[in-house]
């Protein structure tokens, strides 16, 4: 902590809340300043038009949601919140189930420095199902804090240089516009404007760096967002940190925010190969090679080209089969043990070929056999049999022809 003797001022990194069914939304919580000293909730809601039921009007498509947000300190049996209803009217059909139209509401709240447990719930208006979702979470008091920062918000920044909000955390090709809106707040005495030197770091799912630089900003006072642009955001597909602290050696006032990168172009380098063995489980030989063969300016199309003759929704902006690829093979490397990676091992290959198993069995090691997992698929079905026979836990499957 610079500037004072209190602990470090470093905000917590809340997860994305999202609706448990239809109409599903997502809900980003950050905890603020919404006056000085004092800390506050700010709850922004998205739900996509196409998970709202419309109704034909003389004017087009009426719908509309019924948002409520509570949030209950902890022992004191009290709930604070509010809930308030939200009303559209659209001119066309399209616009009810274009991947792009969202519905977006956000509200701030005052609150004291407390534990609460906070729930979002969305209904809708026309078809009356409700979807929640709930968290816990410790707003910080942030009167006896000299320097610090509140949460990040993550986002895009436009052509113009516009910051707009991402409360879904989750990016795809427009990564490189990725940037986050900071707040600092500084009761340390002396006049304004100040100047600051920011450090953004963006950090893998292994704590390795991948992008990382600073920025000189002035205030003109306490508490003034700030939007901070990583240098270059060109990453692959995961789950990643965007770090934001200030570039004083002195200083451990730090902020982070984790994000997803559901769709990109194909790694560089040697990764390349690395993803195109994975691929050759759910691949014929043909397209791989095709792959293989393509020179370095041409790979980004015939990646693109590999997808999109995979996406089961090609209408809209999301890809669900490579997001669903990678993350079985993230899963798979996390989870499974080989001579090699985990994606690379007999499970591995059979997760990411068939996905999770709908029955698995475990058998335990005799003296006349090994240890057995076996896992079942209803559909079609199979039966694959694993036997860890150097009782490390590297399965190796005993039945191939069932694969």
């Amino acid at each position: 902590m610079a500037g004072g003797d209190a602990g470090p001022a470093r905000a917590a990194d809340l997860p994305t809340l999202r609706g448990d069914h239809q109409p599903y939304f997502s809900a980003e919580v950050t905890i603020a300043t919404v006056a000085e000293g004092q800390p506050g909730l700010s709850v922004t809601v998205s739900i996509p038009y196409r998970d709202l039921q419309w109704l034909r009007i003389p004017r087009g498509y009426a719908g509309g949601a019924e948002i409520q947000v509570s949030f209950e300190p902890h022992d004191r049996g009290r709930e604070y919140g509010d809930f308030w209803e939200r009303r559209i009217v659209v001119p066309s059909f399209g616009l009810t189930v274009s991947p792009n139209a969202v519905l977006v509401e956000k509200r701030s709240f005052p609150v004291i420095p407390e534990r609460y447990a906070m729930r979002v719930a969305v209904r809708d208006l026309n078809s009356g199902s409700q979807s929640s979702a709930q968290q816990s979470l410790t707003v910080p008091d942030y009167s006896k804090i000299p320097l610090g920062f509140t949460d990040l918000e993550l986002g895009l920044v436009d052509s113009t240089g516009v910051f707009l909000p991402t409360p879904t955390r989750r990016f795809g090709y427009e990564v490189g516009r990725l940037a986050a809106r900071a707040t600092l707040f500084d009761r340390r005495s002396g006049p304004w404007p100040r100047n600051y030197q920011f450090r953004y770091r963006i950090l893998d799912e292994t704590g390795e760096e991948i992008v990382s630089g600073n920025r000189g900003v002035t205030l003109g006072r306490s508490a003034e967002p700030v939007v901070v642009r990583p240098g270059s955001t060109d990453l692959f597909l995961g789950t990643y940190s965007l770090e934001v602290s200030l570039a004083d050696n002195r200083s451990k006032v730090k902020v982070d925010r984790s994000f997803e990168v559901e769709q990109s172009g194909p790694p560089p380098g040697k990764e390349f190969d690395r993803v195109l063995e994975a691929l050759s489980y759910i691949a014929d030989a043909r397209e791989i090679d095709a792959l293989r063969a393509l020179p370095a300016d041409q790979r980004a199309r015939g990646w693109e080209e590999f997808w999109r003759r995979r996406d089961p929704t090609p209408d809209t902006p999301r890809n669900e089969a490579m997001i669903e690829f990678f993350r079985r093979v993230r899963y798979a490397e996390q989870h499974f043990q080989g001579a090699g990676p985990g994606w690379r091992s007999d499970m591995g290959r059979i997760y990411i070929k068939f996905g999770p198993p709908d029955q698995v069995e475990n058998h335990a090691a005799t003296t006349q056999s090994p240890q057995l997992e076996i896992w079942y698929y209803n559909h079609p079905y199979r039966r694959l049999v694993f036997e860890d026979r150097d009782g490390f836990g590297r399965y190796i499957l005993a039945n191939p022809s069932a694969e």
